[in-house]
């Protein structure tokens, strides 16, 4: 079965190529279409995790050769998929939550115009994706990479007669464009230094002999680069919050599931050059953390539903970011595998809860939802049990193993810090759902639970969110970090810090500190909330825009990038490229202009030059002899 990897991406790729030029006549077919081809990717992928478990722990690893793509001089790069305990994991999370997605997609974008090319852009982000997570070598992977920011764009700017869509399309495409410009001169760097882009001989610890440390830093600083733009880390993190003006799946699907996971995944797979620098892991633990913490303020000051959650989105990348640093990449892929369930049932939720209010999307204008919505509101709050880390739904056993991580490795700031950020977590989602599902009626139209179509996908990812950590557990067949072990090895056992009980008991303790506070201010109705956001309006202001970032980059990076790129256009493309070429295009004018001038059409003058020619000839020759 392993030698049939390559059906994995090319079903998608199918389904979107029918549903770009056929999805018109298709109808509502198309939508179907969506979902058998990306189902059928899951369960091929099914079979190839048990195929692949199967194999002794050590050799648990398929490479299968599609086929020859580019080979010039010593340069050699072929379409070659790799199937690995990590690419596994990635894989079956992204077909998996991406089949309930597109299954949630008929019924959200039933009444849309485009809805056949809405299934074809979503079709070909899961083409790219999994090729991204099965390229064995960093040129097919730059291609997933750069095919999934291409997606992102036009999903985003799906609804591009919107002005907001359109710009948060624009400004998406544009900052991560930044990252992997810088991720593209580390990659052209591994070649330049190592002689070689395939994984299987770059990624080996053995590698790590034939270069100074200094060349590993450099490399991992590079791709660390292009990491934090896909994963909207601190300083290209203000793309994320704004492109929730794309429709809500593509919300789930790109932006809490898949794309945004792409840089964890990335920093996890050359984890063998950030271990042989050492300085570059201490960037990654530093932006993640700070980014978790950031996030997760700047969460508390938003009222728009899904902004919440997109800034919950970036905090919960940054306890990812955070774990890799740790150098505990097992806890931070788990992290990914709970997030995607819980994220994604939370973000189709919040689709549900502005289908039922007929788009409303301000939380402000909500409340007491749970009696219309029984459904959604119950997974949603399953999914806000999760994410707060409280047991024993998923999200407790991934957040505890990183907050365990933190205490075992002596990074006693770190984890102080990383236990306010997990306390300012619980607080800010417990925020959204006593504001959205709890007290009295805000709602200015009677809402209404949404159809099957999308509260299914909604209860099956609910189970997920509470079942997940089970793949921590020593008594399930497949523990994750145990599969995980043959691409990143065994984890140090703790010698140092508190007991597991004690830390597990801290973790648990400041979640629920953080839900009883967000009880007690949105939800005890003892707090009139809206008077203390008034009270506290600039405080309000300050974490509603992101401590005003956006702001800071319109004022000083946007007005020198638009500096920096009216020279290039008017001073070098213009003036120098442009006027080089026409300058050439002018002196070939100019010489035309002489040669008609000597063809006259006269015999007499072109006999005199053929003289002319002999009698030099001939001289030439005379004087050689």
């Amino acid at each position: 079965m392993l030698d049939t990897i390559w059906l994995v991406p090319a079903l998608p790729f199918a389904g979107a190529a029918i549903n770009l030029f056929a999805g018109r006549r298709l109808g509502r077919l198309a939508g179907w279409l969506g979902v058998l081809v990306v189902a059928a990717s899951f369960g091929l992928s099914l079979w190839l995790f048990a195929d692949l478990v199967a194999l002794p722990g050590d050799e648990r690893l398929a490479v299968q050769h599609v086929f020859d793509w580019i080979e010039v001089g010593s340069f050699s790069a072929n379409v070659n998929l790799r199937v690995d305990p990590l690419s596994m994991t990635m894989l079956l999370v992204v077909t998996g939550i991406a089949s309930l997605i597109h299954v949630y997609s008929i019924g959200y974008m039933e009444a849309d115009p485009r809805f056949g090319r809405f299934f074809a852009y979503m079709n070909l982000f899961v083409g790219f994706m999994v090729i991204l997570v099965l390229a064995d070598n960093f040129l097919l992977l730059y291609v997933g990479w750069e095919g999934v920011g291409l997606c992102s764009y036009l999903l985003i700017g799906f609804w591009h007669e919107r002005v907001r869509a359109a710009n948060a399309a624009k400004k998406a495409f544009i900052t991560t464009r930044i990252g992997d410009t810088l991720m593209l001169i580390g990659i052209v760097l591994i070649f330049l230094r190592l002689g070689s882009l395939d994984f299987g001989k770059v990624l080996t610890g053995s590698i790590t002999q034939t270069q100074p440390s200094g060349v590993f830093t450099v490399i991992s600083l590079l791709l660390l680069c292009g990491a934090i733009g896909k994963s909207a880390q601190i300083p290209l993190h203000v793309w994320l919050p704004d492109a929730m003006e794309g429709p809500t799946p593509v919300s789930a699907l790109i932006h809490a599931a898949t794309m945004v996971t792409a840089g964890v995944y990335l920093v996890a797979r050359t984890h063998v050059f950030f271990g042989a620098s050492g300085v570059a892991l201490t960037v990654v633990l530093i932006v993640g953390l700070v980014t978790a913490l950031y996030a997760a303020t700047a969460a508390l000051g938003q009222d728009d539903i899904k902004r919440v959650l997109a800034y919950s989105t970036i905090s919960q990348l940054g306890f990812m970011f955070f774990a890799l640093g740790l150098r505990h990449y097992g806890a931070a892929i788990f992290l990914l595998v709970t997030h995607a369930f819980y994220k994604a049932l939370m973000f189709l939720g919040a689709g549900s809860v502005m289908h039922g209010l007929h788009g409303e999307s301000d939380m402000r204008k909500m409340g007491g939802l749970r009696k219309w919505m029984p459904i959604t509101s119950a997974t949603f709050v399953i999914g806000v049990l999760s994410i707060s880390g409280v047991p024993p739904f998923s999200g407790f056993f991934s957040k505890d193993q990183i907050l365990n991580a933190a205490n075992h490795t002596e990074h006693t700031i770190a984890w102080l810090v990383s236990l306010v950020a997990a306390f300012v977590s619980a607080l800010y989602i417990a925020r959204l759902v006593f504001m959205t599902f709890f007290g009295e009626s805000r709602v200015e139209r009677e809402p209404h639970e949404s159809p099957p179509v999308m509260t299914v996908p909604l209860i099956l990812l609910a189970v997920g969110a509470t079942v997940a950590g089970l793949l921590s557990v020593d008594a399930v067949t497949g523990r994750l970090p145990t599969f995980l072990q043959p691409v990143f090895g065994e984890v140090a056992e703790p010698v140092h810090g508190l007991p597991e009980a004690v830390l597990t008991t801290i973790s648990v303790g400041v979640a629920l500190a953080g839900i009883l506070v967000g009880w007690f201010v949105w939800g005890s109705g003892r707090v009139d909330w809206m008077a203390l956001a008034t009270r506290f309006g600039e405080l309000k202001r300050f974490l509603a825009s992101g401590w005003y970032v956006d702001a800071s980059y319109a004022r000083t990076l946007v007005p020198a990038g638009r500096l920096v790129a009216g020279f290039l256009s008017s001073g070098i493309d213009r003036r120098v490229i442009d006027g080089s070429v026409n300058a050439i295009g002018a002196l070939v004018q100019r010489l035309a202009a002489v040669g008609r001038r000597v063809q006259t059409g006269l015999v007499r003058n072109y006999a005199l030059g053929l003289l002319i020619g002999a009698v030099v000839l001939f001289a030439y020759v005379g004087a050689r002899l």
